[in-house]
């Protein structure tokens, strides 16, 4: 077979360095394509995808709503951005204010980032420990609807750089000044490696048959309910460890090399983007999930939600740690961008080369 010519493969590589050119059209044309979907849906009413089934009171927070304004929601936030995602790649002739666009821009993102994942991702994620997996139509809109929202979020990026004179492709200005993120980058990676700790040790005392945090009749009907309940709990606590202790390389040396005593890649250079993609998947999941399950716990709390007497008195339990994973999820985020930001070179368009 023939390998591609150098100059596609210039080509290529070009296009991809130039994101920055092409990413508010990808975004009107998902929102196009997407909103398309659910108007389909609406007329046909075969199909939609968001029914509160299957996770119970994780469901996502769309679900609550009737299907038909649900629908007719996502369909006018669709027709909008895709007006506005041309507008923004035209923001020279500025043909809305741009605080205006950018509002609309981290909303969209905040809805399809928030309101349309439920639990299920870190689910996923969490019993692959324990090969187990599922997946299924409704979660892979979910996934759909997740790369939506990394569209609008990096428009939006693109288009607040752009009104604000900077290198669109990194950022950077003529100021020289480190940003907040970079200088407050420890504290962050140490908050983002701590918050899974309260989740651990419940799961780790569920393991050990301690209640704690809930009803001891609970977790009897919790392990007659699931017979590998005990390997279940110490799995998710380690891996909640795990992941802490993983976090912290996005602050130390090892985090950066290699250590040495790794055969074939011990000493070399951690590619920047192998922790920063596995960060930010698990920062987008975790948000998601701890915004269902804020939801629930207060819902319940204030008898919002119907719960029996025993979810309702152990509910600090099994609910109460997930209130820790808003922040764990957008401080790993935070501390992905700034481990980014810090081990980035020289920009190769505009040449600056400090942290910004």
């Amino acid at each position: 077979m023939n390998s591609p010519s150098p100059l596609i493969k210039m080509d290529t590589e070009k296009g991809v360095k130039r994101w920055h050119s092409w990413i508010g059209y990808m975004a009107a044309v998902w929102s196009l394509l997407y909103g398309a979907m659910h108007l389909y849906w609406l007329i046909r009413g075969e199909g939609y995808p968001f029914k509160n089934e299957g996770v119970g009171m994780f469901s996502a927070i769309i679900t609550y709503l009737p299907a038909q304004m649900g629908g007719i929601i996502l369909v006018i936030f669709c027709l909008i951005g895709f007006v506005i995602g041309i507008a923004m790649q035209r923001s020279r002739e500025r043909v809305l204010p741009g605080w205006l666009v950018l509002i609309f821009a981290w909303v969209f993102a905040a809805v399809l980032l928030l309101f349309i994942p439920d639990a299920s991702l870190i689910a996923v994620m969490a019993y692959a420990f324990l090969i187990k997996f599922a997946f299924n139509w409704l979660m892979f809109n979910q996934i759909i609807c997740i790369i939506g929202a990394l569209l609008w979020i990096f428009t939006a990026i693109v288009y607040y750089r752009r009104i604000r004179n900077a290198c669109e492709y990194c950022g950077r200005t003529e100021d020289r000044q480190p940003s907040l993120l970079v200088h407050w980058s420890r504290w962050i990676t140490i908050i983002a490696a701590l918050a899974p700790l309260p989740y651990a040790l419940t799961r780790f005392a569920w393991a050990l048959n301690i209640p704690l945090g809930v009803d001891a009749r609970f977790l009897q009907d919790f392990s007659n309910v699931n017979p590998m309940a005990n390997i279940t709990e110490w799995v998710f606590g380690t891996v909640c460890i795990g992941g802490g202790l993983l976090t912290l390389g996005l602050i130390q040396k090892w985090g950066e090399v290699f250590p040495r005593w790794l055969p074939f890649i011990g000493g070399k250079r951690v590619p920047i983007l192998l922790a920063v993609i596995p960060a930010s998947i698990v920062a987008i999941a975790v948000t998601a999930a701890g915004f269902v399950s804020t939801f629930t716990f207060f819902t319940v709390k204030f008898n919002l939600m119907p719960a029996d007497d025993i979810l309702l008195s152990s509910i600090g339990g099994t609910v109460g740690p997930m209130l820790f994973w808003v922040p764990w999820g957008i401080t790993l985020g935070l501390a992905a961008i700034a481990y980014y930001y810090r081990r980035r070179g020289r920009c190769l368009h505009c040449g600056r080369d400090h942290n910004a």
